[in-house]
C-alpha cells in the first residue's frame, strides 16, 4: 500500500500508454489503485480490460497482468483490478535494476540547452535505464531533456525523455516526481552508471538495508 506502480493500456485504446499511480488498498479479491491521470485528466480505465501492473523490485522488474474490475469517481477516483492477478512476468534486465540514491543532478529543456539555463533537482532512485527525480518544475511526459547526473567522482550526461509525471503534495507544497529513460546514450556511458549501481547495491546490502 502506497507505492508507486506503472500501469500499461491495452493497444489501441484511447488510454493506451504508461501512467504512473499509487496502490491504495490491497483486499483478498482485488488490488485498488488511484486512478492515473495523463496531463491534468483522469485516465478512466473501462472495466473488463486488460492492464499491465510494472512493480519493480532491486534486481527484476515484474509485471502483473489484471483485468479493471470496477472504477469509482467518488468519494475518491480509485480503480478497482480482479486479484489476483491471471498472470506474472518477471524481467531480469540489468536495465531495470534500481537503487535508491540521494544525489544531486540537474536537468533543462534539449532545445534550451545552448541558454545553459539547468535546473538542479535531487535523484531519488537510479538505474541503468533511466532515473526518478524530484522536480519543482511540472515536465510533460515525452519532453527532451539534457541531464547531468553527479555521480560520486564522476559527472554523467546524457540525453533523456520523460515517461512519467506524478505530482505530490506535502505539507501544502506542491513538487512533482518525474521519471525519465535515457536516449541516445553511449553504452560505455550506460556502464559507468551500472557500475555505480551495483556499487551502491553492495553497500545497501552490507548495511542490511536490501
Amino acid at each position: 500500500i502506497n507505492q508507486l506502480v506503472d500501469i500499461e493500456g491495452e493497444e489501441g485504446l484511447d488510454y493506451s500508454g504508461n501512467y504512473r499511480t499509487r496502490v491504495e488498498d490491497i483486499r483478498e479479491n482485488c488490488l485498488v489503485i488511484g486512478m492515473p491521470m495523463e496531463k491534468g485528466n483522469y485516465v478512466p480505465l473501462r472495466p473488463g480490460s486488460e492492464v499491465i501492473v510494472w512493480h519493480w523490485d532491486n534486481s527484476a522488474s515484474h509485471a502483473f497482468f489484471c483485468k479493471v474490475k470496477e472504477r469509482i469517481i467518488e468519494p475518491i477516483p480509485l480503480i478497482f483490478l480482479e486479484w489476483p492477478p491471471f498472470k506474472i512476468k518477471k524481467i531480469q534486465r540489468r536495465s531495470f535494476v534500481r537503487v535508491p540514491v540521494n544525489l544531486s543532478m540537474e536537468f533543462v529543456l534539449d532545445s534550451q540547452k545552448e541558454k545553459g539555463e539547468y535546473e538542479k533537482a535531487l535523484m531519488r532512485d537510479l538505474s541503468g535505464g533511466g532515473v526518478q527525480f524530484i522536480s519543482k518544475t511540472n515536465l510533460t511526459k515525452g519532453d527532451i531533456l539534457h541531464v547531468r547526473l553527479f555521480l560520486p567522482q564522476k559527472t554523467i550526461e546524457c540525453k533523456a525523455i520523460v515517461m512519467w509525471v506524478y505530482t505530490d503534495k506535502k505539507d501544502n507544497i506542491e513538487r512533482y516526481m518525474v521519471g525519465i529513460k535515457y536516449i541516445d546514450i553511449a553504452e560505455r556511458t550506460r556502464d559507468q552508471i551500472i557500475e555505480y549501481v551495483f556499487q551502491r547495491q553492495r553497500e545497501l546490502i552490507q548495511k542490511g538495508v536490501l
